[in-house]
C-alpha cells in the first residue's frame, strides 16, 4: 500500500485525531450550543471566549460559523441515533414504540434547539440521516406488518411527515411556545391520529 507523502500514513488509512483536538472540538460545540441558544447573533470571537480558547484555536477547528453549526448538527444526529437505541424500538406495540421514538427525538431536539434558529430546517432532513431514518423506517414497517399502523401509506411518506412535525416541534420549543413534553405529545398525537390502524 502506497504511503501518503505528506503524512507518512498508508494511503486510504484515515488520520487518527489527537485526544486534545477532539476535546477542544467538543468544548467548542458545547459552548457554542449554550451561547447561540441564548444569543443567536454571537460572533465567533464570543464563542471562542465562551469556551476559553483563543480565536486562532477556534478557527483551526472551524474556519466558518457554518462549519461549526454543521458539527453541532452532526452531534445532534448522533445523539438522536443514541436516543432511539435507548428507546428500545423493537419492544412492544409499534404505536407505543413510535411514541417513545418521538419523545426521545424531541428530547434531543430540546438540547439542540439552537439549530432551529441557526439553520433552515428541512423536513427531508431525516431522509439523509440513515442512523436515524433506518431505525424509524424499520419501526414503521413493523407496525404496518403487525396491523398497528395503516398499511396503505408508504413508510417513505410517513417518515417525512414525522420529520415535518419534529421540525415544527423544534421551532416551537426554540420560540418557547411549547415545553419539550407538550411538543412531543402534540407530535405523537398528530402523527398517530393519521397513521394508526
Amino acid at each position: 500500500m502506497a504511503a501518503d507523502p505528506d503524512t507518512k500514513r498508508p494511503a486510504g488509512v484515515p488520520e487518527r485525531r489527537r485526544a486534545d483536538a477532539v476535546r477542544n472540538e467538543q468544548a467548542i460545540c458545547d459552548a457554542a450550543m449554550r451561547l447561540l441558544a441564548s444569543r443567536p447573533e454571537a460572533t465567533m470571537a464570543e464563542i471562542a471566549a465562551a469556551c476559553g480558547l483563543g480565536r486562532a484555536t477556534l478557527y483551526r477547528h472551524f474556519a466558518t460559523r457554518d462549519e461549526l453549526v454543521a458539527a453541532i448538527q452532526r452531534q445532534a444526529v448522533d445523539a438522536g441515533a443514541a436516543a432511539l437505541d435507548a428507546a428500545e424500538l423493537d419492544q412492544g406495540d409499534a404505536r407505543d414504540a413510535l411514541r417513545r421514538a418521538i419523545f426521545a427525538l424531541v428530547g434531543v431536539g430540546d438540547r439542540y434547539r439552537l439549530l432551529a434558529r441557526q439553520t433552515a430546517l428541512d423536513p427531508r432532513l431525516l431522509e439523509h440521516q440513515p442512523a436515524v431514518a433506518g431505525r424509524l423506517l424499520a419501526l414503521i414497517r413493523r407496525g404496518q406488518d403487525s396491523g398497528d399502523l395503516r398499511g396503505d401509506l408508504p413508510p417513505e411518506w410517513i417518515l417525512p411527515a414525522l420529520a415535518g412535525l419534529l421540525v415544527l416541534a423544534l421551532r416551537s420549543m426554540a420560540d418557547a411556545r411549547f415545553s419539550h413534553e407538550l411538543a412531543a405529545e402534540r407530535v405523537a398525537s398528530t402523527l398517530l391520529a393519521g397513521i394508526a390502524a
